[in-house]
Parts: structure tokens; sequence; C-alpha cells
């Protein structure tokens, strides 16, 4: 049985796509990697520490894997997948779609496109998260005044989508969340028309939006605008 995914919906650029994957962090890792991960693979999801972290892993990888060998033409199993020097993998042959993938809680996402870079992320929204321990690495000053303008009870939830929005748009630059050329409190993304987030200039010629999450998450997909 194979993990299923759901195309979405967005507003990005036609040759950007976007698949929800479903995870079962309970499945046993071979059938979480669906008979088709490498030996390396099945060995570094063996590593980890808890089981569901374990099960993200294979199941995301072998949803890669398959999303990739469809627009390729090619055997899942066989896609020579590396990663680069900031851990974010990528696909070691000519011609090769730009992907991104994320996940959190028991859903992942992947975003494709032969065109241009492109960054997605998925949070889970947890009753023990503290968003105000994180506000002051993570908000720009207009971020934090468009959140302190909300009322209480809505401020988490914005504050989240914010968070993904950068996290988004830091995947698609090729960086992670501690990188020193692009900071998370360097940029804003705040305010939001619809699903359309505001990039200030210090992000780059980049373009963020929020995607359609199962109820409990929010998501974001950025891509390179040029």
């Amino acid at each position: 049985m194979t993990a299923p995914f759901t195309p979405l919906t967005t507003e990005a650029p036609a040759d950007v796509r976007v698949w929800l994957v479903d995870i079962a962090l309970s499945a046993l890792l071979p059938k979480a990697g669906e008979g088709i991960l490498p030996a390396d693979e099945l060995q570094r999801a063996g590593r980890f520490m808890r089981h569901e972290d374990a099960a993200r892993f294979a199941t995301m990888r072998a949803a890669l894997r398959r999303l990739l060998a469809a627009q390729l033409g090619a055997s899942p199993a066989s896609l020579p997948l590396v990663s680069d020097s900031n851990g974010r993998p990528t696909l070691a042959m000519p011609d090769a779609p730009d992907f991104n993938v994320a996940h959190s809680g028991a859903h992942g996402l992947i975003a494709m496109s032969f065109e241009r870079r492109v960054g997605v992320d998925i949070e889970e929204a947890r009753h023990s998260f503290d968003w105000r321990e994180l506000q002051s690495t993570v908000l720009h000053a207009a971020d934090q005044r468009v959140i302190d303008a909300l009322p209480q009870a809505g401020q988490p939830d914005a504050f989240l989508a914010c968070w993904t929005a950068k996290e988004a748009v830091l995947k698609a630059h090729g960086v992670g969340i501690g990188s020193q050329a692009l900071a998370m409190h360097g940029f804003s993304v705040l305010p939001r028309d619809g699903a359309r987030y505001s990039l200030s200039d210090q992000a780059g010629a980049y373009r963020a939006v929020s995607l359609a999450a199962p109820r409990g998450y929010a998501a974001a997909l950025a891509w390179s605008a040029e």
C-alpha cells in the first residue's frame, strides 16, 4: 500500500506543483518505504530514536521518489538523490527539477518545479507551543505589528502561519533557519492579502503563499520569481 498524496491548488506559477502526503506514523519501515528505498535510506530511517520520526522520513522519501519518477519517466528506486552542503535533498542528474520536502505530525508536503527554486513548510499547531518565546528570533518589526494588532486568541495561529511562510522562503533560498545570510527576523512576510504574503525586499526575488492544510496545521509555499 502506497502513501496517499493529493495535489494542492495554489496561487503559484503553473510550473510549481505541490502535493500533500498523509503519513501513517505507526507503519513499519519496509511498508513506509514501499520497497523502493535503497539500503542507505532505510538505514538512515532506522537510526531515528523515535519510530514516528523514522516513519515520516521513510514515507516522505518514498513519496518523493514516486513523484520524481513519474515526472522523469524513471524508476523510483534508481533515482540518484543526494544532499547539498546545507543538507537539502537534490537530484544528481541533468535537467532535474528543483524540489523541497517538509513534514510535521501526520502530514507532509512536496513541492516541485522544472523552472524555478521552490520551498515548502508545514507545521502542526501543538498545544505546548509557546510562540512568544520565539517571536524575537522569528518576527520582523512589520510582522510583529500585524500580529500585535490581532485579537489575542488569533495571535498563535497568525504566528504559526508567519513561521511557515518564512521557513518556506529560507528553504527556497536553499538555506536553513540558522542561516547567517538570511535570518528569519531579517525580513517580513506580513501583512497577508488572501493567500499571498507580502515579502519585504530583504527576502529577495521570492514570493510566498499559504496553502490549504489539514485542520490543526499551517502550511506555506515559496518560489523564486526570477
